[in-house]
């Protein structure tokens, strides 16, 4: 008798089961790697903000030793920072000094004298590189243009970041920056000032 060709029923439903099998274990843990190496870019992006924003205060280091407002030096600010157990800053307070800079004026605990940037403001001082020249898409309008061109993008959401903080302090005769995370990750679909905003 002549042997037919083919997989007999239980062969092709073991085959399913263990192609599932594999299926459900290694979907998961490639997901995860996924949102891992997206963790770790946004990271090192928030690294490479902060060593701008530390260059910008190294060669403006009149502005940030006073908190003097780049834009109007009648104004000085400090910032008071709160910190959690592992001492990661969790939120910032931006403070208008009302009386002005004083060498003599005692600040509060974890409070110093500092000056606010924006992303956008390191890309046009040149101290960081942007990701993409344009994101108009041919979307733009001249009243909008600016906001899409030369941008920097958060690699978890692919949003755009040229309008969060960064804010630049004066500690110990040192200057430090720190990258407002949690402000600047409440998202929006219009160009909202410290908050990342969706691309056309």
């Amino acid at each position: 008798m002549r042997k037919k060709n083919g997989f007999t029923l239980v062969e092709l439903l073991a085959v399913i089961v263990l192609i599932a099998l594999l299926l459900v274990i290694a979907v998961p843990n490639a997901l995860k790697m996924s949102s891992r190496v997206k963790e770790k870019a946004y990271d090192t992006k928030v690294d490479l903000i902060e060593q701008a924003a530390k260059n910008y205060g190294q060669s403006n280091i009149g502005f940030v030793r006073m908190g003097t407002d780049p834009d109007n030096t009648n104004n000085h600010y400090t910032c008071t920072f709160t910190y959690d157990d592992n001492k990661d800053i969790t939120s910032v307070k931006y403070t208008l000094k009302s009386g002005g800079y004083s060498d003599s004026l005692t600040l509060g605990e974890n409070e110093y004298w500092c000056i606010r940037l924006t992303v956008d403001d390191l890309v046009a001082s040149n101290d960081l590189e942007w990701d993409e020249t344009n994101r108009c898409d041919g979307q733009c309008t001249s009243s909008n243009e600016q906001y899409y061109d030369n941008v920097v993008l958060n690699p978890k959401s692919n949003y755009i970041i040229n309008k969060c903080h960064v804010y630049v302090y004066y500690r110990y005769n040192r200057v430090y920056a720190a990258y407002d995370k949690n402000t600047c990750s409440s998202q929006s679909n219009s160009v909202v000032d410290g908050h990342e905003y969706k691309p056309l």
